[in-house]
């Protein structure tokens, strides 16, 4: 990753990946560590909806198709929850983000769209840049 095409941030980012594959989630915290960042990993929506609390990371790194409480669903949740509310979403997915828009149900507010995409299996170098310019996006607003 030496000679990455992007600017680094002013400082480290701490960022969340949350996925059910444990694989997933040790090939990208390593990315990030090499990349100068602070990774925290949670396994599934509800570990990583208490460590987003608690942390307060500067950035979420959600897996949409996870067991028990999918990607999405746990999206409406930090966005509903004044706290957390801002704090930069990205989806990673293997699916393509056309087909992750989901139709509100009956009473339900439309979904607002994530800060970013990560498509797997991630690149390191796009990942790292996806997360930084999604940081660094948000904190232009």
């Amino acid at each position: 990753m030496a000679g990455a095409r992007y600017p680094p941030p002013d400082r480290p980012l701490s960022v969340l990946v949350i996925d059910d594959e444990p694989d997933v989630l040790i090939y990208l915290a390593a990315i990030l560590e090499l990349g100068g960042h602070r990774p925290l990993v949670a396994g599934n929506a509800g570990d990583g909806f208490a460590l987003l609390k608690q942390e307060r990371p500067d950035v979420a790194c959600i897996d949409i198709v996870m067991p028990e409480e999918t990607g999405i669903a746990l999206f409406r949740r930090i966005r509903s929850d004044p706290e957390i509310a801002d704090t930069p979403v990205i989806f990673i997915t293997a699916l393509r983000p056309e087909l992750t828009a989901v139709a509100p149900a009956a009473g339900e507010e439309a979904m607002p769209e994530p800060d970013g995409f990560i498509e797997k299996p991630p690149d390191a170098e796009a990942f790292l840049a996806t997360v930084v310019e999604v940081v660094r996006e948000k904190r232009r607003q």
